[in-house]
């Protein structure tokens, strides 16, 4: 068990060599929640189904269910890690990317992973990312959505970890965490991914000459997986923005586990959605 506190200069990284992908990458996830045990135990019952060898680490942001998704870990074999402290709206969110990128890094994984507590996956996705990577030699995989209007999504993103864990682009990431204040953290993580793109390989810059995008949705390479609507219903994922409190409680059912329609309504346990950052 990890916990974070954010008050102090974590890590310096080294710089990356040109290539990012020469074999196929390896793959890490970071699960990022407050409290939410059922979803988290859909979460750890999907990758026991689909990816059960890929490292999986769940990332709380200080919720006072901290026993009891420790407990779920042990038993599905995952990491996890808390916020000693429960952070801003919003800025919870950050210490998901900013905490799984340090564990990503000292497991020696290629890509993370970040997925929102509600995005399940239904599907095994791995091989069809590492497919993706080795294609676009990108550093970011994502996807936007059409009807919110946004060019970036965080609700599932994936990130080659050595080059997020570069200095500028980590400090970017936690400078809100230690100064907290108001963010959308899709634009302030799409302006990272941005930066990143501005430093691609030749085989990544042939890549985009290959898949042209507009400029809202740059800095990415288009995960097709993750479709192009947040409000759209998929075979591959459960999202809430497309599927009810009764779709997961029906893949709880599917999947023995112990829960109904009323353990999904309010994921934060009524804890509420926390303060703003100030």
């Amino acid at each position: 068990m990890i916990n974070r506190t954010w008050c102090k200069d974590l890590i310096n990284f080294d710089q990356l060599s040109d290539a990012l992908y020469v074999n196929k990458p390896t793959i890490g996830i970071v699960v990022g929640t407050f409290a939410s045990v059922p979803y988290i135990h859909l979460q750890l019952e999907s990758r026991l189904r689909h990816y059960q060898d890929t490292p999986i680490l769940i990332h709380d942001d200080g919720s006072n269910k901290s026993s009891e998704l420790q407990k779920l870990c042990l038993q599905y074999g995952a990491d996890y890690e808390y916020n000693t402290v429960r952070q801003p709206h919003c800025i919870g969110d950050l210490t998901a990317f900013a905490g799984g990128l340090l564990w990503a890094k000292s497991k020696s994984i290629d890509i993370l992973v970040k997925i929102s507590r509600r995005w399940l996956f239904r599907v095994d996705f791995i091989n069809d990312l590492q497919k993706l990577a080795l294609n676009s030699q990108y550093a970011t995989f994502c996807s936007y959505t059409t009807t919110f209007n946004f060019g970036f999504r965080t609700e599932c993103v994936a990130m080659n970890v050595a080059q997020w864990s570069r200095p500028g682009s980590f400090e970017q990431i936690i400078e809100p965490i230690r100064t907290p204040r108001e963010i959308f953290v899709e634009g302030h993580l799409h302006n990272i991914a941005r930066s990143l793109e501005k430093q691609n390989c030749a085989r990544a810059k042939h890549y985009r000459t290959t898949h042209p995008t507009t400029p809202e949705r740059n800095g990415y390479a288009f995960w097709s997986l993750m479709g192009n609507d947040r409000m759209r219903k998929s075979s591959n994922y459960l999202w809430h923005d497309a599927n009810s409190t009764a779709d997961y409680a029906q893949q709880a059912i599917q999947w023995s586990l112990p829960y109904s329609v009323n353990n999904f309504i309010d994921p934060n346990g009524g804890q509420g959605i926390g303060s703003p950052a100030k």
